[in-house]
């Protein structure tokens, strides 16, 4: 009788290429809530530090040469304009914008059910005030940002809930 070879199943690839240090702290503690064992896909995970949506975009297009990632998604700021320039290089390299409106720290204050000022500075003066946690340790959010907020945030929130449908994949 011949031997029955056990497949193994391939996990799935995802680079997400942050715009800055507290868009990646929150990419690693999404990683943890969302793919930790074998659930989810593999998710690699840089940082731009910063520069704008060209240069995040311009990190995440050579951060996928040589590697075959089978999705590419960049989450950065929407208060900078996104060009059609931009626009049209993430659709001819298959990278996925997500934004935050119009910052990071804006999506924190509607996870706290703060509303969320127009300008960035703002958003990142009203958060310190309301949030006494340091947002560059990931193990830390799991004390204000949990997995129900932010599931009961991505019904409302379509960037939020775009970018927990690749760590969900």
């Amino acid at each position: 009788m011949a031997k029955v070879r056990k497949i193994r199943q391939q996990r799935k690839t995802l680079l997400v290429v942050g715009e800055g240090a507290t868009e990646e702290t929150f990419l690693k503690y999404l990683r943890s809530l969302y793919c930790s064992g074998k659930k989810g896909p593999k998710v690699t995970i840089k940082n731009a530090h910063g520069k704008g949506p060209e240069h995040v975009l311009d990190v995440a297009v050579r951060s996928q040469r040589g590697v075959a990632y089978d999705q590419v998604a960049t989450f950065l700021d929407t208060d900078i304009p996104w060009s059609k320039e931009l626009k049209a290089r993430a659709k001819e390299y298959k990278i996925e914008l997500i934004g935050n409106t119009p910052c990071i720290e804006g999506m924190f204050l509607q996870l706290l059910g703060k509303r969320v000022p127009a300008l960035s500075v703002d958003c990142k003066k009203q958060l310190s005030a309301a949030v006494d946690y340091n947002l560059l340790n990931a193990g830390e959010y799991e004390q204000w940002c949990t997995l129900e907020l932010l599931d009961r945030l991505a019904v409302q929130d379509e960037h939020l809930y775009k970018l927990l449908s690749f760590y969900q994949v």
